[in-house]
């Protein structure tokens, strides 16, 4: 396991890059954007074809990380990739739902192996 950040780690599983994110709550703006900065660098530099966003430590978000989360989608989708979600409590997985984001632009999974077979 590679400590890409204080913000993730990253895992390779059968060539599916996946990031663990650290932090229990994205809800402060500082910590938001700091978090961005270490995404978006991360993705542009490694340009991962098959991404899964591993939320198991993720207590809350905030509507300002469900933006960065758009950005993630754009940066991934944008260079060819696909990106698919996993371990959203019911507390994380409502902004998306609410947003109708779930389903539309985000393929939401119970578990990183069902994440990854559904590439």
């Amino acid at each position: 396991m590679e400590s890409a950040s204080k913000f993730f780690e990253v895992e390779e599983i059968e060539g599916v890059t996946e990031i663990i994110l650290g932090t229990a709550d994205f809800v402060s703006r500082p910590i938001i954007l700091l978090a961005q900065d270490d995404l978006i660098a991360y993705i542009d530099d490694k340009k991962p074809s098959r991404l899964v966003m591993n939320f198991k430590h993720v207590g809350h978000i905030s509507s300002e990380f469900l933006n960065l989360m758009l950005r993630i989608h754009d940066h991934v989708v944008g260079q060819g990739g696909q990106l698919k979600l996993s371990h959203l409590n019911e507390t994380v997985r409502m902004p998306f739902q609410i947003t109708h984001l779930a389903g539309r632009l985000f393929d939401i999974y119970e578990n990183t192996p069902q994440a990854i077979d559904a590439f």
